[in-house]
């Protein structure tokens, strides 16, 4: 098994400096700037989940209550590596979304769109288009399936 895909869920105690290091970065400021001002939403920080991956990679994600398919309608997720954020993303679905996901980035860690899409489509056999937006701070991905 892919040491990324084992996660264990981790207590409030080691949870806690991660939503805090998640929340003071500039790539969640990035992706609530730009949730608020195209779509206004905002990042759902209640009821953050922790988890620790077979790698040793952090991560913290912020759902929102609203969901779409059994998914969250709107999720923030922040990879922490040794105290040093490495992603950020955010996986917009609903009605306003273009196409069946949208995933947002900060600009400049920003994964190839190839690999974004495989991690989450392909490995379960689906095939889809993807359109990519770069024009600003935030690259934009809206993937069909």
């Amino acid at each position: 098994m892919d040491e990324q895909a084992r996660l264990a869920e981790l207590d409030a105690e080691n949870a806690e400096p991660l939503v805090e290091t998640a929340l003071e970065t500039e790539y969640v400021a990035r992706l609530e700037r730009y949730l608020d001002a195209e779509h206004d939403e905002a990042v759902p920080i209640e009821n953050p989940r922790a988890f620790e991956r077979g790698d040793g990679v952090r991560a913290v994600s912020f759902e929102s209550e609203t969901t779409v398919a059994d998914r969250p309608a709107l999720a923030v997720t922040v990879h922490v590596d040794d105290g040093a954020v490495v992603q950020a993303t955010a996986e917009r679905r609903g009605p306003d979304v273009d196409g069946t996901v949208e995933l947002l980035f900060p600009a400049e860690i920003a994964p190839d769109p190839a690999e974004a899409v495989r991690d989450l489509f392909e490995a379960r056999g689906q095939s889809v288009s993807v359109a990519v937006d770069e024009s600003g701070d935030v690259t934009a991905y809206a993937i069909e399936a």
